[in-house]
């Protein structure tokens, strides 16, 4: 493969150079994939889906290239899967100061802890699928306790 195009998926595996900080990677990796959420609250909902879509598959074959690329599976400098997950953890939420403050402590809970599906996924799947898909499973599980959390939260007050 071009060498080229393999430095520019570890650029952007790596969320511009944040993945190589030395303490918590994943959670500035997050922090970034907030940054670019504000800036894609303005899109329309229908081109917001869409984005998602491609952008969680053009993540899974950039995840796959930079995972080919350094010697240990699913290295802590690609997060670019953190970015990913929390894009979806972040669909259709309010973009209040508390709503992402409580998005981004899910999200991060959800993905340190692994719960089932995650774990597994985390476990068995050593590419970029098994990279990005736990991290959206993860964001799947935030968005739905936020939602969740929110709806009964609103009916008790």
């Amino acid at each position: 493969m071009n060498n080229y195009f393999t430095r520019l998926c570890i650029f952007l595996s790596s969320g511009f150079g944040i993945g190589y900080i030395k303490y918590a990677p994943g959670t500035a990796g997050t922090f970034l994939g907030i940054l670019i959420f504000f800036l894609l609250t303005s899109l329309n909902i229908y081109f917001n889906i869409l984005s998602l879509v491609i952008f969680v598959l053009v993540s899974i074959i950039i995840c796959n290239i930079a995972n080919n690329y350094y010697s240990e599976d699913d290295s802590k400098k690609i997060v670019l899967d953190e970015i990913a997950g929390v894009f979806v953890a972040t669909y259709n939420i309010d973009p209040t100061a508390f709503n992402i403050i409580a998005i981004f402590i899910l999200f991060r809970l959800f993905d340190i802890f692994k719960p089932f599906p995650i774990s597994y996924i985390d476990e068995k799947l050593k590419n970029g699928i098994g990279i990005v898909v736990d991290d959206v499973v993860a964001g799947i599980y935030a968005n739905i306790t936020f939602l969740l959390a929110s709806f009964y939260f609103v009916k008790i007050l």
